[in-house]
């Protein structure tokens, strides 16, 4: 009984604790309940949340898209305000120059005027016919001078204007004040406005003073346009010999370097050999590809003095389609002194630097008003004011231009022509110059090498070579050397025997003895013995018909070769020989001319 009362009360403990665990899964289960409810609220406003966080991001997205285009229009309006800025600047500053530039150079507009007036010959007609009193024509000519004491052109029509009234002490004033204004400006207007009043002699003399001050290093647009004057005779035969005087002398003058404290001579010759060299004609990689191979270490220095040998003939061509009258064309004016007029006209209306640099801030200013304030595209069609002047070019320079680059130079046809003879002697001294460094490339004898063998013939084309003898040679010795290449065919018998004891023992003693794949490995060496022997002891006759055919095909090639070479030497030195007498006919084409023909 005892034992039945304590087993009971663990009995009774576990039920107890069982009850005890459902009362609290029941609360538990209460509690989940609850759990479950609060979740789902937490997953209502998890939802209201999110759409709220939704209508947030898109109120920020059209945030940033107002904040964009405000951004926009701010960046538009400070960049149309900058510009809008530097249009009020620039017409401010506009407006200030122009008030200056009339102040200071307005009068200059009417000297000039008054200039071209003067030196037109009507004017000169005018004044002789006494339709127009001189008195009024000097009291007009000392108002500019009044009016304008420091510009060159001032003085210059006042010594015009002393020249209708023959008045000739003040004429000489007037000439050395504008001389010393501006010396090379004012000798270049007394030359054209003597040459337009029909004084030659007078204007020549001019002409000569202008041409000892200017600096053959910088010569400017001016020069160009009355070389073409003065090559088209416009100002008198005196005026064009002072001229040729002048340019042979800035021609010996560019001949001559510096060295210390030396001077030292320079050849005219080598300032244009590698303009000339450059005209030479090039051979083609294709061209005498026979010669070339049989000569290979020789050809470099042939291909050279070949190509320069042809320096004469591809000048004079040159020379012919770029003067197509030859160097002493008949250079008469043909519109009635057109030059001397484009050339005095410019010369007046050039403007003065002072002058140039206030209208070219002008013009600065106009271009950025024209593109409302934008500063790069105002630089960008940034042009010069000053139209076909561009800056001074040495004199070499210039006669470069003339002869080799017609189409960038500024002279006309006559003026080229002109240039052409001024360095005439020194392009002849460059081609002669070219013609012995080509004649040091040319040797007396010349090796051609075919197949082994050699040969040196001359290269005079007066001595006749007979290519006969030179192929049958070199076939008969080629067929020597494969008919010695064919005896030297023969059987190898300390192979064969090799070969032979080496498959025997191999298929006697290794096969039979081994299995699988070694079996198969060494039988196979035992048949390639067998069959080596074979072509050995049977093969003879077709080893040697190899031989022959490759014998025949060599002989074939190289006396094919041999006689391109032969062909190709003759007509390769014929024709370098014939280049070399075209200097005597670019000589001829520039020879003196008659007395009847013009500068």
């Amino acid at each position: 009984m005892k034992d039945r009362i304590e087993a009971d009360s663990p009995l009774d403990r576990l039920t107890e604790r069982l009850e005890g665990v459902g009362e609290e899964q029941v609360r538990h289960g209460g509690r989940l309940d609850a759990f479950e409810d609060g979740l789902q609220g937490v997953r209502a406003n998890v939802v209201r949340l999110r759409t709220e966080v939704t209508e947030v991001r898109e109120k920020v997205a059209g945030l940033e898209s107002a904040v964009s285009d405000t951004r926009t229009v701010l960046d538009a309006f400070i960049e149309q305000y900058g510009r809008d800025r530097e249009v009020a600047r620039a017409q401010a500053e506009l407006a200030r120059l122009t008030t200056v530039f009339h102040a200071d150079f307005a009068q200059r507009k009417q000297t000039r005027a008054l200039a071209r007036g003067l030196v037109h010959t009507l004017t000169a007609q005018a004044v002789r016919r006494k339709m127009v009193n001189t008195i009024t024509v000097r009291s007009c000519a000392e108002e500019r001078m009044l009016l304008e004491p420091a510009y060159w052109l001032a003085p210059a029509i006042m010594a015009v204007a002393a020249n209708f009234r023959d008045e000739t002490e003040q004429g000489e004033r007037a000439q050395a004040h504008a001389c010393t204004l501006d010396a090379a400006k004012a000798n270049l207007f007394f030359a054209l406005t003597s040459s337009r009043l029909g004084n030659e002699a007078e204007a020549a003399a001019w002409m000569d003073t202008y041409l000892q001050s200017l600096d053959p290093e910088q010569l400017g647009q001016d020069f160009c346009v009355v070389l073409d004057a003065i090559a088209s005779n416009e100002l008198g035969e005196k005026a064009l010999s002072y001229t040729r005087q002048a340019m042979a002398g800035w021609n010996q003058s560019t001949h001559r370097m510096s060295v210390g404290n030396t001077i030292t001579d320079m050849s005219g010759a080598a300032q244009w050999s590698d303009r000339l060299r450059n005209l030479r004609r090039q051979l083609p990689e294709d061209e005498y590809a026979a010669l070339r191979e049989t000569c290979a270490d020789q050809w470099d220095a042939l291909r050279y003095g070949w190509e320069l040998a042809t320096v004469p003939e591809r000048t004079l061509a040159y020379l012919r389609r770029t003067f197509p009258d030859g160097p002493y064309g008949v250079d008469q004016p043909v519109s009635y002194n057109r030059h001397v007029e484009t050339a005095l006209e410019r010369l007046i209306n050039q403007l003065e630097p002072d002058e140039a640099h206030l209208q070219e801030q002008m013009r600065r200013l106009e271009r950025i008003i024209e593109h409302e304030g934008d500063l790069e595209a105002a630089a960008q069609s940034d042009e010069s004011p000053l139209g076909p002047e561009t800056d001074p070019v040495p004199f070499v320079t210039l006669l470069d231009q003339a002869v080799f680059a017609p189409d960038t130079a500024r002279l006309g046809p006559p003026a080229r022509r002109m240039a052409l003879r001024a360095i005439w002697p020194s392009l002849e001294g460059a081609a002669d110059q070219v013609v012995t460094k080509s004649r040091r490339h040319l040797p007396r004898h010349v090796t051609l090498s075919v197949a082994g063998y050699a040969w040196s013939l001359p290269t005079d084309p007066q001595r006749i070579v007979d290519p006969v003898p030179l192929i049958d040679d070199l076939a008969a010795r080629l067929e020597q050397r494969t008919q010695a290449r064919s005896d030297a065919v023969v059987r190898r018998w300390p192979r064969v025997c090799s070969a032979l004891l080496f498959g025997t023992v191999t298929g006697a003693l290794v096969v039979p003895f081994v299995d699988g794949s070694s079996r198969i490995l060494f039988s196979l060496i035992t048949l390639i013995a067998v069959v080596w022997v074979a072509w050995e002891i049977c093969g003879l006759p077709l080893r040697k018909r190899h031989v022959r055919e490759q014998g025949d095909q060599l002989r074939h090639e190289a006396v094919g070769t041999l006689a391109k070479a032969l062909k190709q030497r003759e007509d390769f030195f014929t024709e370098w020989h014939e280049n070399l007498q075209d200097l005597a006919a670019l000589a001829r084409w520039a020879g003196t001319p008659s007395s009847n023909d013009h500068g």
